[in-house]
């Protein structure tokens, strides 16, 4: 059975919901209200405090409207409204409260996820057992995420730039064990460094490696080889297994980091 194609998000729909997205922002509705309470409290007539805090509100909106940060939000936001619930009814992670690199590349595993859904399902190829995997994988990936997104937190709290520098400060001081303290937690920071720098490295890799899944998919499209679908699933389950081991990885050093 096919899958239903999904129609692309168009330019008006993009538009309206910036639109929309502007108007309801909390902010410029509290700037409106705020500007017409000032208005009259200074003696202007309602009238002319309702024009001025409608002209003041109408630049917060255009301000917001075109913030690049709010549109990449909004386009996250609808595009995960527009996507189908996951079929293993996995819960996803919250596009939108990730790192803007961190999301990148989970958006990037869902859109090929998504196409090696409807390559199967357009084609009616018999093989759940990739799909399977391949749903697995992600779901992995959609973990390795959170964790990412925990160290990209600790680490821009705590930058490991930030704490080097104020080890050199105190070379010469004498101050033994607080120099101590700062080395271990320079450690400790930098070992997350390469734990995120890991990540991001890794997600790349298997998206490039699960569209190339996808293109095997598409050249056996006419076959209906048990074998073929074997291969292609173990070829997924390794790489589930290699992001499992990156997903530990980055939960041991955040654990070193916390404890």
């Amino acid at each position: 059975m096919s899958l239903p194609a999904k129609r692309p998000l168009g330019r008006e729909e993009f538009a309206g919901a910036l639109i929309a997205n502007a108007a309801a922002k909390p902010f410029n509705i509290a700037l409106l209200v705020g500007t017409m309470a000032a208005g009259t409290l200074v003696g202007g007539g309602a009238l002319v405090a309702l024009v001025a805090a409608l002209a003041v509100y109408a630049i917060a909106v255009g301000w917001t409207f075109f913030d690049g940060d709010e549109a990449d939000d909004v386009l996250v936001r609808v595009r995960g409204e527009r996507e189908p619930a996951p079929q293993n009814g996995r819960q996803r992670v919250d596009a939108a409260t990730l790192a803007p690199q961190v999301r990148r590349h989970l958006l990037s595993a869902r859109a090929i996820e998504a196409r090696i859904r409807e390559a199967i399902g357009r084609a009616e190829l018999p093989y759940a057992e990739v799909s399977g995997e391949v749903d697995a994988l992600v779901s992995l990936m959609e973990l390795s995420a959170s964790r990412a997104q925990l160290l990209w937190e600790a680490l821009e709290e705590s930058p490991p730039q930030r704490v080097a520098a104020r080890l050199h400060e105190l070379q010469g001081s004498g101050k033994a064990e607080l120099i101590e303290a700062l080395e271990h937690q320079l450690a400790v920071q930098r070992k997350m460094q390469r734990q995120l720098d890991r990540f991001y490295d890794e997600m790349e890799r298997m998206v490039v490696e699960i569209d190339s899944i996808r293109g095997s998919l598409f050249s056996a499209s006419a076959s209906t080889d048990a074998d073929n679908q074997r291969r292609l699933a173990g070829d997924v389950r390794a790489l589930r297994d290699e992001m499992g081991s990156l997903a530990d990885g980055m939960s041991e050093a955040f654990e070193d980091g916390a404890s």
